[in-house]
């Protein structure tokens, strides 16, 4: 570990971000970058071991590296930030009351969602993803006072910054999410364009899409089975996930249908092609539903006969 990390070893909160202001840089030779690089992970790699304060101050370290461009061009330093985010989160419940702690925390988790979506399945989203189910609670307690200090500032070409607006969504939602088990599933959803409610096991979706089982087939994909109903003025569709096997029907097209949804196949890919719905043997009538679909339904919590009424 860096000597310049030493002065963080005494558990000094109180003069904390002063002293972060003493060891952050503005600018870097580009010969120096892929140095630079190695040396930040191999103290990541080391951060487990450090006392706290000093693995908060490697976190913004990181952050400021990003800043002024030395991992331009370079998304290796995600999965980096993600383990130096975790290693930040305390093992006794009683520290997330300390607001610095929670605002480091928040500010990297904003870092780590630019560019990023929760419910994605890029490399970048599942990252995030798994630094945020570790972390996101203690996000919750960040305050203001504190993230302003932590922001970074930066002209450099490359640079990576998060604004003060991206961090407070991150705390909103943190907040949200403790008082609301569905709070990051519906914000999935309205980043998507859908106005989303969860009523009786089902995952109601409202926009302006023009293709009601597209629809259905991006917002399931999102929630990760269950149920989904996706409806305009024009139509509705419904579709039953669980484990390998979905079940949709849509008003225009009165039957249901099953698939098998075998990875890396999503609902999303299946449904992603012409106007036409893909192919399968598997049909059935609406009503009464066949023993597949009534599984399903069981599975998701749901009464079929009230998604039958919301198709007609």
């Amino acid at each position: 570990m860096d000597d310049v990390f030493a002065r963080f070893s005494d558990d000094r909160w109180d003069d904390f971000l002063d002293e972060l202001d003493k060891i952050r840089v503005s600018v870097v030779d580009p010969a120096e970058r892929q140095q630079m690089k190695a040396t930040a992970r191999r103290d990541a790699r080391e951060a487990g071991t450090q006392p706290l304060l000093v693995r908060m101050a490697l976190a913004d370290h990181y952050l400021n590296l990003l800043a002024i461009g030395v991992w331009a061009g370079d998304e290796s330093w995600r999965a980096d930030l993600r383990d130096l985010v975790v290693s930040l989160v305390p093992e006794d419940e009683g520290s997330r009351d300390d607001a610095l702690l929670s605002s480091v925390i928040a500010v990297v988790l904003a870092q780590l969602l630019q560019d990023a979506r929760l419910r994605g399945g890029s490399e970048a989203d599942v990252i995030a993803r798994s630094a945020w189910e570790k972390a996101q609670e203690w996000a919750a307690y960040a305050e203001d006072r504190h993230v302003e200090r932590l922001l970074q500032h930066s002209t450099e070409a490359g640079a990576r910054v998060v604004t003060a607006s991206e961090v407070q969504e991150v705390i909103e939602l943190a907040t949200a999410a403790a008082d609301d088990q569905h709070a990051e599933t519906i914000a999935a959803l309205e980043t998507e364009g859908f106005t989303a409610e969860f009523m009786n096991g089902v995952w109601v979706v409202e926009g302006e899409f023009r293709n009601a089982v597209r629809a259905a087939a991006r917002a399931i994909t999102l929630t990760g089975h269950g149920c989904v109903l996706a409806r305009n003025i024009r139509s509705s569709a419904v579709m039953l996930w669980h484990e390998n096997t979905l079940a949709m029907a849509d008003s225009k097209v009165p039957r249901w249908r099953v698939y098998p949804i075998l990875a890396p196949v999503t609902p999303q890919s299946k449904f992603s092609g012409g106007e036409g719905l893909p192919f399968t043997r598997e049909t059935h009538p609406l009503a009464p539903a066949p023993e597949v679909v009534r599984r399903l339904a069981d599975a998701a919590g749901v009464n079929l006969s009230h998604l039958l009424a919301a198709l007609r």
